[in-house]
Protein backbone atom coordinates (compact mmCIF):
# COMPACT_ATOMS: atom_id res chain seq x y z
CA UNK A 1 0.00 0.00 0.00
CA UNK A 2 2.62 1.82 0.91
CA UNK A 3 4.88 1.76 -2.56
CA UNK A 4 1.16 2.09 -4.46
CA UNK A 5 1.38 5.70 -2.57
CA UNK A 6 4.40 6.75 -3.47
CA UNK A 7 4.11 5.81 -7.39
CA UNK A 8 0.39 7.78 -7.30
CA UNK A 9 2.78 10.96 -6.39
CA UNK A 10 6.21 9.87 -8.37
CA UNK A 11 4.29 9.82 -11.85
CA UNK A 12 2.64 13.18 -11.93
CA UNK A 13 5.43 15.36 -9.72
CA UNK A 14 8.01 13.94 -12.37
CA UNK A 15 5.73 15.03 -15.13
CA UNK A 16 5.41 18.52 -13.57
CA UNK A 17 9.25 18.83 -12.84
CA UNK A 18 9.77 17.33 -16.49
CA UNK A 19 7.79 19.99 -18.20
CA UNK A 20 9.35 22.54 -16.15
CA UNK A 21 12.88 21.76 -17.58
CA UNK A 22 11.71 21.02 -20.58
CA UNK A 23 10.17 24.65 -21.16
CA UNK A 24 11.70 26.57 -18.86
CA UNK A 25 14.02 27.94 -21.76
CA UNK A 26 11.15 28.53 -23.67
CA UNK A 27 9.14 30.68 -21.40
CA UNK A 28 8.95 34.18 -22.04
CA UNK A 29 9.45 36.44 -18.65
CA UNK A 30 6.13 37.30 -18.23
CA UNK A 31 4.52 33.60 -18.14
CA UNK A 32 7.29 32.69 -15.62
CA UNK A 33 4.85 32.39 -12.63
CA UNK A 34 3.13 29.01 -14.43
CA UNK A 35 6.76 27.32 -13.49
CA UNK A 36 6.51 28.94 -10.22
CA UNK A 37 2.87 27.58 -9.44
CA UNK A 38 4.02 23.81 -11.09
CA UNK A 39 6.89 23.41 -9.27
CA UNK A 40 5.02 24.75 -6.09
CA UNK A 41 2.49 22.16 -6.35
CA UNK A 42 5.18 19.46 -6.86
CA UNK A 43 6.40 21.22 -3.51
CA UNK A 44 3.48 21.03 -1.58
CA UNK A 45 2.40 17.37 -2.98
CA UNK A 46 5.83 15.96 -1.45
CA UNK A 47 5.53 17.96 1.75
CA UNK A 48 1.92 16.17 2.24
CA UNK A 49 3.07 12.89 0.85
CA UNK A 50 5.83 12.82 3.86
CA UNK A 51 3.85 13.51 6.45
CA UNK A 52 1.75 11.02 5.28
CA UNK A 53 3.79 8.00 4.84
CA UNK A 54 5.43 9.08 8.45
CA UNK A 55 2.54 8.56 10.36
CA UNK A 56 2.02 5.36 7.95
CA UNK A 57 5.21 3.65 8.53
CA UNK A 58 5.16 4.43 12.58
CA UNK A 59 1.71 2.82 13.17
CA UNK A 60 2.01 -0.04 10.30
CA UNK A 61 -1.97 0.79 10.22
CA UNK A 62 -4.19 4.17 9.12
CA UNK A 63 -3.25 6.65 12.18
CA UNK A 64 -6.12 8.11 13.34
CA UNK A 65 -7.52 11.13 11.40
CA UNK A 66 -6.28 14.41 12.92
CA UNK A 67 -8.67 16.50 12.19
CA UNK A 68 -8.55 20.19 11.90
CA UNK A 69 -10.62 22.93 10.48
CA UNK A 70 -9.76 22.55 6.38
CA UNK A 71 -11.09 24.56 3.22
CA UNK A 72 -12.59 21.27 1.23
CA UNK A 73 -12.83 23.74 -2.02
CA UNK A 74 -8.80 24.33 -2.13
CA UNK A 75 -8.14 21.00 -1.63
CA UNK A 76 -10.38 19.64 -4.67
CA UNK A 77 -8.56 22.49 -6.78
CA UNK A 78 -5.22 21.35 -5.66
CA UNK A 79 -6.07 17.60 -5.85
CA UNK A 80 -7.04 18.42 -9.54
CA UNK A 81 -4.22 20.63 -10.33
CA UNK A 82 -1.75 17.70 -9.72
CA UNK A 83 -3.58 15.36 -11.07
CA UNK A 84 -4.27 17.22 -14.59
CA UNK A 85 -0.60 16.33 -14.81
CA UNK A 86 -1.21 12.71 -14.71
CA UNK A 87 -3.60 11.88 -17.35
CA UNK A 88 -1.50 9.72 -19.62
CA UNK A 89 -1.63 11.72 -22.67
CA UNK A 90 -5.70 11.57 -22.93
CA UNK A 91 -7.36 14.75 -23.33
CA UNK A 92 -9.80 14.79 -19.96
CA UNK A 93 -11.59 18.50 -19.03
CA UNK A 94 -11.71 18.76 -15.70
CA UNK A 95 -15.24 21.15 -15.14
CA UNK A 96 -15.77 22.37 -11.35
CA UNK A 97 -19.31 23.08 -9.54
CA UNK A 98 -18.14 24.54 -5.82
CA UNK A 99 -18.54 27.31 -4.29
CA UNK A 100 -16.65 31.10 -4.70
CA UNK A 101 -16.22 31.01 -1.20
CA UNK A 102 -14.44 28.49 1.39
CA UNK A 103 -16.35 25.51 2.32
CA UNK A 104 -14.78 24.35 5.96
CA UNK A 105 -14.76 21.16 7.14
CA UNK A 106 -13.01 18.69 9.71
CA UNK A 107 -10.46 16.36 8.31
CA UNK A 108 -7.25 15.27 7.79
CA UNK A 109 -5.73 17.13 5.07
CA UNK A 110 -3.31 14.24 4.42
CA UNK A 111 -5.64 11.54 4.45
CA UNK A 112 -8.28 13.15 2.55
CA UNK A 113 -5.79 13.97 -0.22
CA UNK A 114 -4.74 10.78 -0.58
CA UNK A 115 -8.46 9.84 -1.08
CA UNK A 116 -9.32 12.34 -3.41
CA UNK A 117 -6.44 11.32 -5.66
CA UNK A 118 -7.18 8.15 -5.63
CA UNK A 119 -10.99 8.75 -6.70
CA UNK A 120 -9.46 11.37 -9.80
CA UNK A 121 -7.05 8.55 -10.62
CA UNK A 122 -9.60 5.97 -11.01
CA UNK A 123 -11.53 8.34 -13.03
CA UNK A 124 -8.78 9.15 -15.09
CA UNK A 125 -7.90 5.44 -15.65
CA UNK A 126 -11.58 4.94 -16.82
CA UNK A 127 -11.67 7.70 -19.59
CA UNK A 128 -10.21 5.49 -22.63
CA UNK A 129 -8.86 8.64 -25.09
CA UNK A 130 -10.98 11.38 -24.43
CA UNK A 131 -13.81 12.68 -21.67
CA UNK A 132 -14.48 14.82 -18.71
CA UNK A 133 -13.87 14.64 -15.07
CA UNK A 134 -16.49 16.90 -12.75
CA UNK A 135 -16.00 17.93 -9.12
CA UNK A 136 -19.47 19.18 -7.59
CA UNK A 137 -20.05 20.28 -4.01
CA UNK A 138 -23.34 20.20 -2.87
CA UNK A 139 -23.09 22.42 0.18
CA UNK A 140 -26.70 22.11 0.86
CA UNK A 141 -26.46 18.19 0.80
CA UNK A 142 -22.86 18.75 2.50
CA UNK A 143 -21.81 16.19 -0.22
CA UNK A 144 -19.15 16.20 -2.58
CA UNK A 145 -19.26 14.35 -5.83
CA UNK A 146 -16.54 13.34 -8.76
CA UNK A 147 -18.10 11.80 -11.36
CA UNK A 148 -16.50 10.72 -15.14
CA UNK A 149 -18.11 9.58 -18.04
CA UNK A 150 -15.44 6.71 -18.95
CA UNK A 151 -16.67 3.13 -19.45
CA UNK A 152 -18.32 2.53 -15.98
CA UNK A 153 -18.23 -0.02 -13.71
CA UNK A 154 -19.81 -3.90 -14.38
CA UNK A 155 -22.83 -4.31 -11.73
CA UNK A 156 -21.13 -7.59 -10.91
CA UNK A 157 -18.42 -6.10 -10.06
CA UNK A 158 -20.14 -2.71 -7.90
CA UNK A 159 -19.75 -5.34 -4.53
CA UNK A 160 -16.17 -6.25 -4.41
CA UNK A 161 -14.98 -2.21 -5.39
CA UNK A 162 -13.59 -2.10 -1.68
CA UNK A 163 -12.47 -5.37 -1.19
CA UNK A 164 -8.77 -5.56 -0.74
CA UNK A 165 -6.87 -6.79 -3.36
CA UNK A 166 -9.36 -6.82 -6.27
CA UNK A 167 -9.15 -4.49 -9.11
CA UNK A 168 -11.24 -4.70 -12.97
CA UNK A 169 -7.58 -3.25 -14.06
CA UNK A 170 -5.40 -5.43 -15.79
CA UNK A 171 -2.51 -4.51 -13.76
CA UNK A 172 -4.57 -2.99 -10.80
CA UNK A 173 -3.12 -4.08 -7.57
CA UNK A 174 -6.39 -3.40 -5.77
CA UNK A 175 -5.44 -0.83 -3.02
CA UNK A 176 -6.43 2.43 -3.91
CA UNK A 177 -10.05 1.95 -3.69
CA UNK A 178 -9.22 0.29 -0.13
CA UNK A 179 -7.07 2.94 1.27
CA UNK A 180 -10.18 5.71 0.24
CA UNK A 181 -12.51 3.35 2.21
CA UNK A 182 -10.31 3.46 5.15
CA UNK A 183 -9.89 6.87 5.39
CA UNK A 184 -13.75 7.89 4.49
CA UNK A 185 -14.33 5.60 7.43
CA UNK A 186 -11.86 7.03 9.23
CA UNK A 187 -13.71 10.27 9.14
CA UNK A 188 -16.94 8.82 9.62
CA UNK A 189 -17.53 9.96 5.86
CA UNK A 190 -20.78 7.63 4.46
CA UNK A 191 -19.65 7.30 0.66
CA UNK A 192 -21.00 5.54 -2.48
CA UNK A 193 -19.19 4.84 -5.92
CA UNK A 194 -21.54 3.36 -9.00
CA UNK A 195 -22.50 4.04 -12.25
CA UNK A 196 -25.87 5.82 -12.41
CA UNK A 197 -26.06 5.83 -16.05
CA UNK A 198 -24.18 5.07 -19.47
CA UNK A 199 -20.87 7.46 -19.14
CA UNK A 200 -21.60 8.64 -16.14
CA UNK A 201 -20.25 6.92 -13.31
CA UNK A 202 -19.90 8.88 -9.67
CA UNK A 203 -17.90 8.53 -6.16
CA UNK A 204 -20.17 10.63 -3.40
CA UNK A 205 -18.92 11.21 -0.36
CA UNK A 206 -21.35 12.85 2.59
CA UNK A 207 -19.45 14.80 4.67
CA UNK A 208 -21.39 14.08 8.03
Amino acid sequence: MMAHEVNNTVGPVNSIINMALQQKNNWEQEQGHLLKNALQVAIDRNQNLNVFMRNFAELVKLPEANKKRIDLVLLVRSVAELMQFSTNGKTIRFEFHLPEEPYLIFADVQQLEQALINIVKNAIDAIETAGEIRFVLDTAQRKLIISDNGKGIAESDTEQLFSPFFSTKKDGQGIGLTLVREILLNHGFEFSLKTIAAQHTAFSIHLG
